[in-house]
């Protein structure tokens, strides 16, 4: 059932103005600004992009980390205004130099998936890569999508981690899990 619905929706591209409305509606939500220690992922033209996020993360003075391949694993690593960029595996943009961040010190982390379901079911791209990035973590976690890659049901293995808010450039979607995060977040 996972690998069908990979299949179904990992060839589509997100058009850059559907990213942009999905970043704003983030954006908008009152809860946002309580981040201040924020992981979020560096896109691919799969995923809606997060350049108007960390920009704005940096306009606040916000801490930023973002995903670095660290031999066969991903780590976290911190970001700033100042970092340099490479291209890493698969295309994503990874600084050059960064100093670790631990993901027990992220309030909010931001990831991408291939579909997400309104409970905060989760399908990335296989890997695992941020399922094993986010087994430490208690921040709120955010998922990214086109509205049209919301289903039904993700059906969900024990070591995948749910997120606790889907945005979509229709709607913000809480899980359960929601409550209870944001409250911590937000004092």
């Amino acid at each position: 059932m996972k690998e069908a619905l990979r299949k179904q929706v990992k060839r589509w591209r997100v058009p850059t103005e559907l990213s942009e409305a999905i970043q704003q509606r983030l954006l908008a939500e009152d809860w946002w600004v309580a981040g201040f220690h924020v992981g979020l992922y560096r896109a691919t033209p799969y995923e809606p992009a997060t350049d108007s996020l960390l920009n704005h993360l940096w306009e606040c003075g916000a801490q930023v980390a973002v995903p670095v391949r660290d031999g066969a694993v991903y780590r976290w690593g911190g970001v700033t205004p100042d970092s340099r960029w490479q291209r890493g595996q698969f295309g994503i943009q990874e600084p050059l130099d960064s100093p670790r961040v631990d993901v027990r010190d992220l309030r909010i982390v931001v990831l991408p998936g291939v579909v997400f379901d309104r409970r905060g079911g989760r399908l990335g791209h296989g890997g695992g890569h941020f399922d094993r990035l986010l087994s430490q973590t208690s921040g709120l976690l955010v998922g990214l999508c086109m509205d049209v890659c919301l289903v039904e049901v993700v059906p969900l293995d024990a070591h995948d981690i749910a997120v606790d808010v889907v945005v979509t450039e229709k709607r913000v979607c809480f899980a359960p899990t929601a409550a209870a995060k944001l409250k911590q977040l937000t004092g």
